[in-house]
């Protein structure tokens, strides 16, 4: 589990307020009130599923789909920033999640080493079914493609041999292939 330091959290989150905009400038207040306030910021933790925490907010940025503002405490959802800025202060010894909902979120995280293990979430248990389901399909089609680049070849060596038992036993895979996959 990657345990970022402070310097790294606040180089990432002044990096992150100069190259985003917020839909909320609540959300813009509180990541700046983080970078001028160590003693928070340290337990502030760069998530991703902020949903399952039981204390956490969510800062979405213009043009992300997400919902602007959203915070989770004890299995609650909140839309009130001045709640979550609260609890925050009054709570500043207990961890606090934070998720931002921006395009390449998890590499630029990554790429700042700030990105910490949900420790609400299961490991063994799948953190998106939708973009597990996105994955497996993907994954499949690129089977498929490989598979009809592979049998192309086939047919173009059998060709090239004289090879018709090859050729007919690779065309009819192939055409088999094309008929239950159009890709």
């Amino acid at each position: 589990m990657i345990n970022p330091t402070l310097e790294e959290k606040k180089n990432f989150i002044s990096w992150f307020i100069q190259n985003y905009q917020l839909k909320r400038r609540e959300s813009l207040w509180i990541l700046n009130y983080l970078l001028n306030h160590e003693i928070l910021l340290k337990n502030i933790h760069l998530i991703e599923g902020v949903q399952t925490t039981n204390r956490g907010m969510g800062f979405s940025v213009v043009g992300n789909p997400n919902v602007a503002f959203v915070y989770y405490k004890d299995g609650k959802t909140f839309d009130d920033p001045e709640k979550a800025f609260h609890d925050l202060r009054l709570n500043w010894k207990e961890d606090f999640y934070l998720e931002l909902y921006f395009d390449q979120s998890y590499q630029v995280l990554s790429f700042f080493g700030v990105l910490e293990e949900n420790p609400f979430l299961d490991a063994n248990e799948p953190y998106d079914s939708e973009l597990e389901l996105l994955v497996e399909k993907s994954l499949e089609k690129l089977a498929i493609r490989d598979r009809i680049h592979y049998l192309k070849q086939q047919i173009d060596i059998s060709l090239s041999k004289y090879d018709e038992d090859s050729f007919r036993r690779y065309t009819r895979e192939l055409r088999e292939l094309e008929e239950k996959n159009t890709i």
